[in-house]
């Protein structure tokens, strides 16, 4: 089941929010539910969270003190977010996958952290995190079966564990792949784009901020550099650093970049990593994957372990976060299934054909067509026009009118035709900027 966690336009300084989703209820069907949240509070709530993480990484408490903590964390949350409404995965009779479609405003938040019917979402093998993105990039077909490997330690603390990650994975990945190397001098902002876009995996080691990479003494690499460019070549991206999945409403986080620029999953951490568990969880979860070729798994695996460990193990767990990009359904069981159906009419014309007496031809002419006046088709002018449509018409950006025109006629996952327009009527009857409709149009409708 999924459940979409949108960004909502406010009038203060925070951004507010929303959650939907269907339930399967036995008298009236599928249900749509949604419940409301202030970004206000959720802020106060992840600046709560950052502490708690701190604390635990610097004092690496008892696993029951954390275990007692991070449970009032996850009641927390819960109440800011669903309020008296039951989350339904906390329902006895929900089973399957749990998929959590994250606008990247509220991507920082341990949403993992919120409890179950077992224990905690982390603790879910069936769990999976999303993010929205906006920009569909093209496809680039400029890539070999390579890796990249960066090292980059940046700061002194870091250098012997970034050395020996990159040292280890070395052989793992020349093992199996094309590698490639970017540290010391050669790495510099130019070499890094090029190679980027040439090569099918990236595994970063080292140090990371907020606003993107710094490299060498004196150059940086800004994830709005990164969001810019096309790195659909890349099938998968690690980023073995702190804050390389934070993302903010002032600005896009590293993974929500790299997923903007067409890579097809990201791997990063929301918050700092005691860089010993940095390094081992790079070099484990690349010998894995390089054998099954399968990151789910392997970073279940990885997880599994983390979660019997210390408080410190458990919180870097919590903070490893995967996105991935949504899978597109093979075409294969179309094209089968549009094979079958004409095969059936096929059948059935040749059937009736059969069935019915032939049609005598003998005395049969055939005539040439007499050909007759064309006439003008006339054209109703009194049909009255559909207000919504004549309202988006009258639009000024052409990219908001062409994107509420597509909302209209593209099938919506949870809203039908009434409430797409209704939708579309509420935020085109503010009394507000076409900016400002945009905006809630995005984060409202999910297009």
């Amino acid at each position: 089941m999924k459940l979409r966690i949108i960004a909502k336009y406010s009038r203060d300084e925070f951004t507010d929010g929303e959650c939907i989703w269907e339930e399967k209820q036995e008298d009236m069907g599928t249900v749509e539910r949604t419940t409301k949240f202030s970004g206000k509070i959720l802020n106060e709530f992840q600046k709560d969270w950052s502490q708690f993480v701190e604390r635990v990484l610097a004092h690496n408490p008892s696993k029951e003190e954390f275990l007692e903590k991070l449970g009032k964390k996850a009641d927390s949350l819960e109440q800011i977010v669903f309020g008296k409404t039951l989350p339904f995965w906390r329902n006895p009779k929900n089973i399957g996958s749990i998929q959590l479609l994250i606008d990247p405003e509220f991507s920082p938040l341990p949403w993992e952290i919120l409890r179950t019917q077992k224990g905690f979402l982390f603790q879910d093998e069936n769990y999976r995190r999303g993010i929205r993105i906006d920009t569909i990039q093209k496809e680039n077909t400029n890539k070999t079966n390579s890796v990249l490997l960066v090292c980059n330690p940046v700061k002194s603390n870091l250098v012997a564990t970034v050395n020996e990650e990159c040292s280890q994975l070395f052989p793992i990945l020349e093992k199996k792949l094309n590698l490639r190397i970017l540290k010391d001098n050669n790495l510099t902002r130019v070499r890094f784009i090029e190679e980027m876009g040439s090569v099918k995996y990236l595994h970063y080691a080292g140090h990371t901020e907020k606003k993107g990479i710094p490299l060498g003494a004196n150059d940086f690499l800004y994830t709005k550099e990164i969001a810019g460019h096309s790195f659909s070549n890349l099938d998968l991206v690690f980023f073995n650093s702190c804050h390389s999945s934070f993302d903010s409403t002032e600005q896009t986080g590293l993974t929500t970049s790299f997923l903007n620029a067409g890579a097809k999953e990201v791997i990063g951490f929301l918050f700092p990593v005691e860089t010993n568990l940095a390094k081992s969880i790079g070099i484990k979860f690349w010998d894995s994957f390089l054998k099954s070729k399968n990151s789910h798994n392997s970073l279940a695996k990885i997880r599994k372990s983390l979660y019997n460990g210390s408080a410190q193990e458990i919180i870097t767990a919590i903070s490893l976060v995967h996105f991935s990009t949504e899978e597109q359904k093979p075409k294969i069981r179309k094209s089968l299934a549009i094979t079958i159906v004409l095969f059936v009419l096929f059948f059935c014309i040749v059937l009736l054909r059969e069935k019915k007496e032939p049609i005598k031809v003998d005395n049969f002419e055939v005539s040439e067509p007499k050909s007759f006046p064309t006439k003008k088709r006339i054209v109703e002018s009194g049909l009255p026009k559909d207000p919504l449509l004549e309202r988006i018409s009258q639009l000024k950006n052409s990219e908001f009118r062409k994107m509420a025109l597509q909302f209209l006629k593209t099938k919506h996952e949870f809203l039908d035709d009434t409430q797409k327009k209704d939708l579309l009527e509420s935020i085109l009857s503010e009394k507000s900027s076409e900016e400002k409709m945009y905006y809630e149009f995005k984060t409202r409708s999910g297009f």
